[in-house]
Formats: structure tokens, C-alpha cells, sequence
């Protein structure tokens, strides 16, 4: 008798469900995170432009340049009130600090005009007091002439009375 081929038995490996998958989304994840984290290292590090540099390298080489101006009283626009101001003004350097000087008169006249035209309630929270600076300085600068952020660099109030 002839002997019957036996079949042959191929045993398969048991099948782990889920095990590629998981693995690939560790894998996923992994890359995800080391972008994210080599974004915010190339922000972070990330030469500012050369005007900020070079800016901040001359305000620290000397101290900062202040000019105080007269004390400045003056009825709004409500004919009631009165503004008493003191302005002190951070220039960015010796010369816009001497052209400050030369356009005195020109600049006192601005700012009189541009404060007899205010209303109290323009000027009496922080908001209008800093929108007031911001106008202060960009007045000044005008009449300076003042180019390439040259000037006044900041108004600052020494006082500032409303009555």
C-alpha cells in the first residue's frame, strides 16, 4: 500500500491586532511632536531684523536723552475745564534733542492748538492719555522734521491736571 502523502501543516503566527497600527500611530506622533518642537526652537532663536538690533545696541550705549518742556495750562474745548500738562519727551539722540530746541516755538503753538481742541472726557482715562502722547509725538516729530525714527522716541506726562 501505498503511503498518502500527508498534508502539510502551515501554522500561522497568531495575529496581534492592533500592533502595526499602534506602532504607527507612536510613529505619527513622535514626528508630529519633534516639529512642533523644532518650530518653536527656529522662533525662538530667530535673528531679529538688523534695524532692531543695531536700535537697541545705541539706547544702551548712552542714557536715554529727556527735554522738558514749559509747563503748559489751558481752557478745552468745553470752555469750562482746564488742562495743566507737564511734558517731558525721551529724544533718540543729541540732535533731535538741539532741533527740539530750534522749533521750539512752532511746536509750543502746535500743541496749544492741539489741546485748546480737546474735550475733557478725551483725555481723563489712561486710554486718552496715551492716545493724547501718541498724537503729542507725532506732532513733535513733524515739526522736528524728524526721519528714520529719529526724535521723540516717548511723551511722558511729569503732571497732568484737569480742573
Amino acid at each position: 500500500m501505498a503511503k498518502e502523502p500527508e498534508p502539510e501543516v502551515v501554522e500561522e503566527a497568531p495575529k496581534k491586532k492592533g500592533g502595526i497600527k499602534k506602532l504607527i500611530i507612536i510613529i505619527v506622533a513622535v514626528v508630529v511632536l519633534l516639529a512642533v518642537a523644532l518650530v518653536a526652537v527656529l522662533l525662538l532663536t530667530a535673528p531679529s531684523d538688523g534695524k532692531h538690533v543695531q536700535a537697541s545696541a545705541e539706547e544702551q550705549s548712552y542714557p536715554p536723552i529727556y527735554e522738558t518742556l514749559q509747563p503748559i495750562t489751558i481752557k478745552l474745548a468745553d470752555g469750562e475745564t482746564y488742562l495743566q500738562v507737564e511734558i517731558k519727551l525721551r529724544m533718540s539722540d543729541n540732535e533731535s534733542g538741539e532741533k527740539l530746541k530750534e522749533y521750539m516755538p512752532d511746536i509750543r503753538s502746535d500743541l496749544l492748538g492741539m489741546l485748546a481742541g480737546k474735550q475733557p472726557d478725551d483725555i481723563s482715562t489712561q486710554e486718552g492719555m496715551n492716545k493724547l502722547a501718541d498724537e503729542m509725538k507725532v506732532l513733535i516729530n513733524r515739526d522736528i522734521k524728524a526721519k528714520d525714527g529719529k526724535g521723540v522716541k516717548k511723551v511722558l506726562f511729569g503732571s497732568f491736571l484737569t480742573q
